[in-house]
């Protein structure tokens, strides 16, 4: 009985070992062919990440000659119309000025409009002398200003649908002087109201004592007088009474 245990055990050792030996042959022969694969896909992926960086050096190389190219186009067009690349920088820095004070202008309501209609000129007036720059005629700054002379119309619109014109007449005839303008029914019935014609006016009246016949000047709404407008009365009556 212990013989046959023992050779039943002898027998089980030698199985271990037989299937051990072959276990750890495949496994040698597995790791070897595994080593092999990793080593072909690393060379190929090197070869790959090489073709790849070649790529980018070429493109980085052809962008670069793009921007130069683009900078020289820049310049050659801003030469185009006798300017350079400084002056298309401010009068860029202008633009963006002046499409700020468009921008707020815009946001008022009808009425701060209109008591600040005197900036609606200084506004008109300055994208035309925008245009006037030969720089205009360069595509990114003609878009702009074409953009920001619409606002300027809308913001002149919105100013004509709220402001009566009044043509002036001759003294002789019609007694005109902004004291006597002001004091007519249908403009505010109050001739101390005339400060706000003169300051909505201010482009066109520079002496609130003289007028001409035939200007035509707009009345601002509002029956009371702004304090930009009772600033500018008491300033007019402290010179009268030097």
């Amino acid at each position: 009985m212990n013989v046959m245990k023992t050779c039943a055990i002898v027998l089980a050792a030698l199985l271990v070992v037989g299937v051990s030996v072959a276990q750890e042959k495949y496994t040698k022969d597995q790791w070897q062919q595994d080593l092999n694969s990793y080593t072909t896909q690393r060379n190929d992926l090197n070869t790959k990440v090489k073709a790849v960086t070649d790529q980018i050096t070429t493109l980085t190389q052809q962008s670069s000659k793009l921007d130069e190219d683009w900078t020289k186009c820049i310049d050659d067009l801003y030469a185009l119309v006798g300017s350079n690349r400084q002056a298309a920088d401010a009068f860029r820095s202008d633009i963006d000025a002046t499409e700020n004070t468009a921008n707020e202008l815009s946001r008022l309501s009808d009425a701060d409009l209109m008591a600040r209609s005197a900036d609606v000129d200084a506004l008109a007036a300055k994208t035309k002398g925008l245009w006037d720059n030969k720089l205009s005629l360069i595509p990114e700054f003609y878009d702009r200003l074409t953009a920001l002379n619409d606002k300027v119309k809308a913001l002149q619109t919105t100013l004509s649908n709220q402001v009566k014109i009044y043509s002036v007449g001759t003294w002789a005839r019609n007694r005109d002087c902004l004291w006597n303008i002001s004091k007519k029914p249908d403009i505010y019935s109050n001739a101390w109201m005339w400060p706000k014609i003169w300051q909505g006016n201010r482009d066109q009246i520079k002496d609130p004592d003289v007028i001409h016949p035939g200007q035509k000047l707009k009345i601002p709404q509002g029956k009371e007088l702004t304090s930009d407008e009772k600033s500018a009365a008491r300033k007019y009556y402290a010179r009268k009474g030097k």
